[in-house]
């Protein structure tokens, strides 16, 4: 379980972590062109638009719930500078997404066979919007305002929990996405190398036949 910090100096910290990765992953995806967006890597996996929708489902499972928990939470104030502290469910969440093991999506999450036309756009939109309630719920006190896991109900997490979640969950995705378009722009380049090379080698075997051919 993780000691407990100044919320002021988490919720700094949290707040620069959300800025730098939707600076990260704008400048990562835009001038992408779209047919890359929607191309999956030659091992397998999803595509930097099915890995940004899968970023938006997940993060609107928690947005509605937390706005409305920050606008009625207007008792729960903090006397000075309250502490933040984990609950177990979100603090091994949050360690999980920062740990470099694979994790499957809860079915929930996955993204559909067609992500939106503007996912990149309406990414940022969520991304931003988790900056605002940082903001907004600065002087509560996250420890006291609670909510149930979107997926699974059973288990009961704080504002801070789930504020740290939706960052570190965008972080974790955002080099899966620099992955994804490094291997996606590797396999582009081979197929166009294959394919010069293949019409070099049709090339060769007309102008090789055609002096092979009798002439009359």
């Amino acid at each position: 379980m993780a000691a407990a910090i100044s919320q002021t100096a988490h919720g700094a910290t949290l707040l620069e972590a959300n800025r730098a990765v939707i600076a990260r992953i704008r400048d990562a995806v835009t001038g992408v062109d779209p047919a890359v967006m929607v191309r999956q890597p030659p091992a397998g996996g999803w595509s930097v638009a099915e890995v940004l929708e899968h970023l938006i489902v997940s993060a609107d499972s928690y947005l509605a719930i937390l706005e409305s928990l920050v606008k009625q939470a207007g008792r729960m104030t903090t006397n000075g500078d309250a502490l933040s502290k984990p609950t177990l469910a979100g603090g091994l969440l949050v360690w999980s997404f920062r740990s470099p093991r694979k994790l499957p999506a809860p079915g929930s999450y996955k993204p559909g066979r067609s992500p939106r036309l503007r996912v990149l756009e309406e990414f940022l939109q969520r991304q931003e919007h988790v900056g605002r309630l940082i903001t907004e719920s600065a002087g509560l006190d996250w420890r006291r305002v609670k909510m149930r896991s979107p997926v699974a109900p059973i288990l009961r997490m704080n504002l801070g929990d789930a504020l740290t979640i939706l960052v570190t969950h965008a972080e974790r995705h955002a080099g899966q996405i620099e992955r994804i378009l490094g291997a996606v722009r590797i396999g582009t380049r081979k197929e166009e190398r294959g394919s010069g090379w293949d019409a070099l080698a049709r090339w060769s075997m007309i102008a090789t036949s055609s002096f092979l051919v009798p002439r009359s």
